[in-house]
């Protein structure tokens, strides 16, 4: 009689898969939720960098004063109330033309919203030191500090559950120029 020849895994075949793919895991998760970390860090970083920058180039080109202000702007909009600047950089951010009075003052005239950014994902701070509500470019695209704003300006983005050095500090000189690092996470 002729002996069938069988297909498929043995059951130590199958055990020795399971133990490759067990050990795998192990060392790839810890390093793929240190990717996310810093991949999320990185975007809440960008979106504020970014709002600096727009506001910069906008008051250079329309020759006014442009600003950057804290706003929990969607949380306004859908309670029907305008946006307002507030002291809150975790709640959103807007770029706003600005009916500025005069240089140095402390308020924002609100006169045309440029852009608005939600709040910052999971649970992310931002923190800027010293304390501000917005910072105003200039149409030579300097900063204008507010009374009493010691420049530069440093604005730090944490995360939750943050590890190393994937923190970030921004740093806004007089000039205007923004610049980004890695910082020790605390």
């Amino acid at each position: 009689m002729k002996q069938r020849r069988q297909n498929g895994f043995t059951v130590l075949e199958l055990m020795i898969v399971i133990a490759v793919m067990a050990i795998l895991t192990v060392v790839a998760v810890p390093n793929f939720r240190n990717a996310i970390q810093n991949n999320r860090i990185t975007a809440q970083t960008n979106d504020l960098i970014t709002a600096f920058q727009l506001a910069r180039s906008e008051a250079v080109k329309r020759g006014r004063p442009v600003t950057v202000c804290a706003s929990n702007v969607i949380e306004a909009e859908d309670d029907g109330n305008a946006p307002t600047c507030d002291d809150d950089w975790s709640e959103g951010w807007m770029v706003v033309v600005d009916g500025l009075a005069s240089e140095g003052s402390n308020s924002v005239t609100l006169t045309q919203r440029i852009r608005a950014w939600r709040p910052v994902n999971d649970d992310a701070t931002v923190e800027d030191n010293p304390d501000t509500e917005f910072l105003r470019f200039l149409p030579r695209g300097d900063v204008d500090a507010p009374a009493g704003l010691v420049l530069p300006l440093e604005f730090e983005v944490r995360i939750p559950d943050c590890t190393g050095d994937r923190a970030r500090d921004i740093e806004i000189s007089r000039s205007g120029s923004v610049s980004s690092e890695r910082a020790t996470c605390s």
